[in-house]
């Protein structure tokens, strides 16, 4: 009554090998798994702070435009990429917004007026691999506007 199942000893040592192969193989693959997602998040991180870097340079030019006065200008050369990703810069009266592959970056402003030079709108877009002139200029006879043109 108490036969065993297989007598081969050496074929009760291969399926033995066998499972702990697979779970070995289980294990493997889910740290791998969790390498990539961990290295992906890192890739993603490393854009967003490129990208607040960018937001930060450009809001400490208007800064020192606007803080400097009148006919004080400062030429920019926009990166031509974020890691190889392309972006878009926002500017407006409450600072700099970066967005690159679906995540923002903001920097805050003091508000002042900002203007585009050639069509007097709020909000001015900055694109990768252009220049711009940011300068202050008088707008009326008291007051004071940051425009961005491109140049």
């Amino acid at each position: 009554m108490n036969d065993p199942i297989i007598d081969d000893q050496l074929a009760s040592l291969n399926l033995d090998f066998l499972v702990s192969m697979l779970f070995l193989l289980i294990i493997t693959s889910s740290i791998i798994s969790i390498a990539e997602g961990r290295l992906m998040t890192t890739e993603k991180t490393e854009q967003l702070a490129e990208a607040r870097l960018i937001s930060e340079k450009v809001a400490h030019i208007i800064e020192v435009v606007y803080s400097n006065g009148e006919g004080h200008e400062i030429r920019i050369k926009m990166p031509s990429s974020v890691k190889g990703s392309n972006y878009l810069v926002k500017v407006n009266q409450s600072g700099v917004l970066v967005m690159v592959g679906g995540r923002r970056g903001h920097s805050f402003s003091y508000r002042k007026r900002i203007n585009s030079y050639t069509t007097n709108q709020t909000s001015v877009f900055m694109f990768p691999k252009k220049s711009y002139i940011i300068r202050n200029m008088k707008v009326n006879n008291n007051s004071h506007a940051v425009t961005i043109s491109e140049g």
